[in-house]
């Protein structure tokens, strides 16, 4: 293990070693006052607002150069790019020129006051080196879609959406290929292969590159704050509300970053990220995909992980109503032992897990679909895309010819403590016929099993009448399939 005193990376051409008492400042905060990069913008230092979209590579390809995600800089701290390249709106020109993507925008009058606009640029940025690299074509959908994480406040979206028509990807080049550079793909290699831990005064920074590693680390130290993508944690850290002395990064683990499947289960390593999960459920399961579509932005899901998002154990999370319903297995390790536990036994109350303070989650297994089964998810929120939900619902079926339930396994979230699977509810459901006058009588017996409260986002009685009419709802668009 190294004793190193620096977070060595590569921002545009320019390598650095950013010493340790640095490591947890954002790279935002980096980026504009310790380099001088101010194209990069702070406005939210939420993640929200896309100013501070910066691009980043921490992994290498099977062409052996660097793949770059569109990343929001203002909450990533600097120890999670370590051993990565970093691209800002600075670097997008080459040489003199600009890039089609900033020419584009120009033609295209795709901004006012400016403030917004680098962030704008990355994000379509991204978009182009993902496209180009899969040979398609770009459309008004994907470029709404890429764009989902990035607010303007006085230009308006329309000539934004244009540049993104005009961007000509036969002409752009790829920052993949711009940016390469053998000599530093070695180094990333050695980076991560060697594990490293960075101290100055009461603070510590480990990243190990073993599974074995990270778990005699947190029996040794329960203390330790794990971090995968920090979306989370690096908002909370950036309203003061938290601070993380002793952390241990994971990111350096090649086997927690893995995803596979067999006859019985999908496996996602424990930092596995939501872009890449959503990915793979395209194939295996398409509405799991299709609501992670509006889960966040491109930004925040190149980032963000699976697991981290069952672990926060939020009861508004849009990805456990699934995993719950699917009875999915959270798989834990200690230096010890290890178990796997069913999502629904995993959350014993608000925030409190059945989690042992030396075990790490390691992965999630997720039953694969039966032929037969039926799965519709729902979500309500104020808006559509990148917005908490207010209530979320999760239901899979299984219809026999008889047209009477076979089994049925129901979920929903926003509604109490923790996501809830309602057990009594199926239990009394099976043998019923499918008809919807089933899903009214069983949504009316909802206030016995749940109990909304008001927030900002919705009202308890509106939660509860969203919860009821999701139950119509399921029926009448599973019906059309049977």
């Amino acid at each position: 293990m190294e004793n190193r005193k620096k977070v060595i990376t590569t921002i545009n051409h320019k390598r650095l070693e950013i010493e340790s008492d640095k490591a947890f400042m954002s790279l935002a905060s980096f980026l504009r006052n310790e380099e001088g990069l101010t194209g990069t913008k702070v406005v939210c230092s939420e993640g929200d607002c896309g100013a501070c979209t910066v691009l980043m590579s921490n992994e290498i390809g099977t062409d052996g150069k660097m793949i770059f995600k569109s990343v929001n800089s203002c909450i990533l701290p600097l120890y999670l790019i370590d051993g990565a390249q970093i691209i800002t709106v600075e670097g997008l020109k080459h040489e003199n020129e600009l890039s089609t993507i900033q020419t584009a925008m120009i033609d295209s009058h795709g901004a006012q006051c400016g403030y917004c606009t680098p962030g704008f640029m990355c994000a379509m940025s991204g978009m182009a080196e993902k496209l180009k690299n899969e040979n398609k074509p770009i459309t008004e959908k994907k470029v709404r879609n890429f764009l989902t994480g990035n607010l303007c406040r006085c230009t308006g979206y329309r000539p934004i959406i244009e540049a993104g028509f005009k961007i000509d990807l036969s002409q752009t080049q790829f920052l993949k290929d711009r940016y390469y550079s053998q000599s530093w793909v070695e180094e990333m290699k050695s980076i991560k292969s060697k594990s490293m831990k960075m101290t100055f005064g009461d603070k510590n920074i480990f990243l190990p590159v073993t599974l074995d590693e990270a778990l005699v680390a947190k029996k040794q130290n329960p203390d330790l704050r794990l971090i995968a993508g920090a979306t989370d944690i690096g908002v909370v850290v950036n309203k003061g509300k938290l601070v993380t002395p002793k952390t241990m990064a994971l990111y350096h683990i090649p086997e927690l970053r893995t995803i596979s499947h067999d006859k019985d289960f999908i496996y996602i390593g424990a930092t596995v990220t939501l872009s890449d999960f959503e990915t793979y459920m395209e194939e295996h399961i398409p509405e799991l995909s299709k609501i992670l579509h509006i889960f966040a932005s491109p930004q925040i899901k190149n980032q963000a992980t699976l697991v981290g998002n069952i672990v926060n154990a939020s009861p508004i999370a849009d990805t456990i109503p699934y995993l719950m319903a699917s009875d999915a297995l959270i798989c834990l390790k200690s230096s010890t032992d290890e178990r796997e536990v069913k999502l629904g036994d995993f959350y014993l109350g608000y925030k409190k897990l059945d989690l042992c303070a030396d075990e790490i989650v390691v992965g999630i297994k997720i039953p694969q679909l039966k032929k037969g089964e039926h799965v519709k998810l729902y979500k309500i929120s104020m808006r559509k895309d990148l917005d908490i939900s207010a209530v979320t619902f999760a239901a899979i079926v299984e219809v026999n010819n008889k047209r009477e339930i076979s089994q049925i396994r129901l979920a929903i979230g926003g509604v109490a403590a923790t996501v809830l699977r309602l057990k009594e509810i199926e239990n009394f459901m099976k043998n019923e016929l499918f008809v919807r006058e089933t899903f009214i009588k069983y949504s009316e017996t909802l206030p016995q099993y749940i109990s909304p409260l008001s927030d900002l986002r919705a009202s308890k009685e509106y939660r509860m009448l969203v919860a009821k009419n999701f139950f119509k709802k399921f029926h009448d668009e599973v019906a059309v399939c049977l």
